[in-house]
């Protein structure tokens, strides 16, 4: 019988993805309180503190730098897909004229967020690597990249 292959881990990922869903709701709840630019900001700010802290930690599991921009990138997609989704739920339930906007916004927010987060992480990646002389194993095992 032969080693079954390793099954990917996603656990991070939506973990990564439901943070950034709940920055946005909760930066949102701010509204009511503070300026628009100000919960904007602060949606933001946290956003980039979860960003880096997937990236750190999903740099730590030794994973190849692609893998790694993949796995980052996916939780950005993930977090903008739950927005997209709950963003016209909560705002527009119920108005006829809204479907088409909110299956555009579904479609296009994990696309238009996770494709920019893939090359942040990689170009991140590939800068830490450099700074720090790190190399990292390629996808094809036993291959060191710099």
């Amino acid at each position: 019988m032969q080693p079954s292959a390793p099954r990917p881990r996603i656990g991070s990922i939506l973990l990564a993805g439901a943070a950034y869903v709940a920055a946005s709701v909760g930066a949102a709840a701010l509204s009511g309180t503070v300026s628009a630019r100000t919960w904007r900001l602060t949606a933001w700010l946290l956003s980039v503190a979860i960003f880096a802290i997937h990236f750190i930690i999903e740099r730590n599991r030794r994973l190849p730098r692609a893998n790694v921009a993949a796995r980052v990138a996916m939780a950005v997609a993930v977090g903008a897909l739950g927005v997209a989704v709950l963003g016209p739920v909560r705002a527009h339930w119920g108005e006829p004229s809204r479907p088409k906007l909110i299956l555009l916004s579904v479609l296009a927010w994990p696309i238009i967020t996770g494709v920019p987060a893939f090359l942040v992480a990689l170009v991140s990646g590939i800068a830490l690597d450099r700074a720090t002389g790190h190399t990292r194993l390629s996808s094809r095992a036993g291959t060191d990249v710099r």
